[in-house]
């Protein structure tokens, strides 16, 4: 456990990444930049002097690592100019939102839940999904006072999740095997990681969020209360920008009422047998690790 380093959360899409990341971001001792690692380091396809500075910085650093930061595949090791490349590019995306952490800070505020401005001891907080999770161990090279958090669910919910947005099993199956395995592997190398599932996040939020604060070595009692949503507000042009309303809890009886309700509501599609019969000899073994069990047995 660290108190002055990043904090790295590892996870997939669908799999409750939002939820805990916005526990993280309602300690006033975090701040971060306005995405996930892909999309604030990998520019998005826009146009505009931002995106073409952008991509002149990435450029370079996408030739020589194959893309590195496409979270739709495996990246390999990164070189020492390349991890250089990344740190500094991270310190810069997190000092650009400065303003927009401010915002999430005020929003907060006129709830009665934390301080405006962001902690003098803040933390840089950065989420990580799909097959970016694979740079932790160079993430740990360049903070060597890195904490990670990798989030698991059952992978019968993220299959049914993404297959009901158009995913194929024959994509997601390998990339939850990636997932828990690099999880496994960062455990197993013996670095600061520390492995919750969602499943637990709906039955007691509290207790998570409690765990994850001391692991991160993030005081308990500097929170008074979580942000579970941030709603931004979208222009003409499709670009997200600003935060114009936040849902606040000041009692985990809510929290944990809020989380089963979004969960339950998310879009459900149901797993023919071949998914079924895919995710258990894909999976079979992940899913004992992280102590799921396979339908016929619950």
């Amino acid at each position: 456990m660290t108190e002055t380093g990043p904090i790295f959360l590892l996870g997939m899409q669908r799999g409750g990444t939002n939820q805990l990341l916005n526990a993280l971001r309602s300690h006033p001792d975090t701040c971060w930049p306005d995405g996930e690692l892909h999309e604030v380091l990998r520019p998005r396809r826009e146009v505009g002097l931002a995106a073409l500075r952008g991509w002149a910085s990435y450029l370079p650093v996408a030739w020589r690592t194959k893309d590195a930061l496409n979270p739709r595949k495996a990246p390999g090791p990164l070189a020492s100019r390349d991890r250089d490349w990344l740190k500094a590019a991270l310190s810069r995306a997190a000092r650009a939102n400065l303003p927009e952490v401010r915002r999430y800070r005020h929003a907060l505020a006129e709830s009665g839940l934390g301080p405006f401005d962001p902690s003098p001891r803040s933390r840089l907080l950065v989420k990580l999904v799909n097959y970016n999770v694979g740079l932790a161990p160079d993430l740990a090279r360049i903070y060597p006072d890195a904490t990670f958090v990798g989030l698991m669910r059952d992978p019968f919910g993220i299959c049914e999740s993404m297959m009901s947005r158009g995913t194929s099993p024959e994509a997601i199956l390998p990339l939850y095997r990636y997932v828990g395995e690099t999880l496994i592997k960062l455990e197993e190398r013996g670095l600061p990681v520390t492995i919750i599932r969602l499943e637990d996040m709906i039955a007691d939020f509290r207790r998570v969020v409690d765990d994850v604060y001391g692991a991160c070595g993030l005081g308990l009692e500097a929170t008074r209360g979580l942000c579970l949503q941030r709603k931004d507000r979208i222009t003409a042009d499709g670009r997200v920008v600003g935060m114009t309303k936040v849902d606040t809890f000041h009692d985990f009886d809510s929290v944990n009422a809020h989380m089963r309700s979004d969960v339950n509501s998310a879009a459900r599609a149901s797993l023919p047998p071949d998914a079924v019969r895919g995710i258990l000899q894909s999976c079979g073994a992940i899913m004992g690790r992280f102590g799921y069990a396979a339908p016929m047995e619950t």
